[in-house]
């Protein structure tokens, strides 16, 4: 089973999910396969040369977390202060407003600067256009290489098994079909399951010392707009 996020939060559902330390989350298991598939395979690479650790087209050589523009060489971020007289902004005499201090972003373009990640070994992963002076994408140099079986570097990859809705593997044993308005209606598309969804729920004893149950129990909707969606 697999936990999937798409990187925000609504506050509404904090704490959901009670003694568990599950907030917001997206969990399940939509593809069997017969026999073993790689996670290249998964991801959308189409040969096992991706899976060597040491190359720089690993899939899993991703830029960490925390990375922002400012760990791409040819970025550089500098102090602007406001002194006194000796201030660096504006002019420093005369009738003037006060001035604050800010930062100001230092762009070196393409091609005196190959814009890249650093890290060593560097991130290959998300292949991004250069900037130009004014921070706007100009177009991808060097490595066209990109993730999986993406073909842009912010298109949607609707090949690679772990987002593609309309998978034909012959090893795939069950494919559950999220299309659907309500956890009720969820279906295989393989046919070769029927699909019967249960779901929590809370007992107690009544007056008479029997189980009851204390959840009411109704339709679970699911989320339609892919917008929404884990991937």
């Amino acid at each position: 089973m697999a936990k999937i996020h798409n990187g925000f939060v609504n506050k509404d559902f904090i704490d959901s999910f009670k003694d568990t330390g599950l907030n917001d989350v997206d969990i399940a298991t939509t593809k069997v396969y017969k026999g073993v598939k790689p996670m290249w395979h998964q991801l959308g690479f189409k040969n096992q040369t991706k899976d060597k650790p040491d190359s720089k087209l690993y899939w899993k050589n991703i830029i960490p977390k925390d990375y922002t523009f400012k760990n791409i060489d040819g970025m550089q971020t500098i102090d602007v202060i406001n002194e006194d007289d000796d201030s660096d902004i504006g002019i420093s005499s005369g009738m003037k407003i006060p001035r604050t201090e800010y930062k100001e972003i230092i762009i070196r373009e393409y091609p005196n600067v190959l814009q890249q990640w650093q890290g060593d070994p560097r991130p290959h992963y998300p292949v991004l256009p250069q900037l130009d002076k004014y921070g706007v994408f100009t177009a991808i140099t060097g490595s066209s290489i990109f993730f999986g079986s993406k073909k842009t570097w912010d298109g949607d990859d609707e090949i690679a098994p772990i987002t593609n809705l309309k998978d034909t593997d012959p090893d795939l044993v069950l494919s559950v079909d999220f299309n659907q308005s309500n956890a009720d209606d969820l279906i295989d598309k393989t046919n070769f399951n029927k699909i019967h969804y249960n779901k929590d729920f809370q007992l107690s004893l009544d007056e008479n010392f029997r189980l009851k149950t204390d959840t009411i129990m109704g339709d679970d909707r699911l989320e339609k707009n892919k917008t929404k969606q884990a991937f």
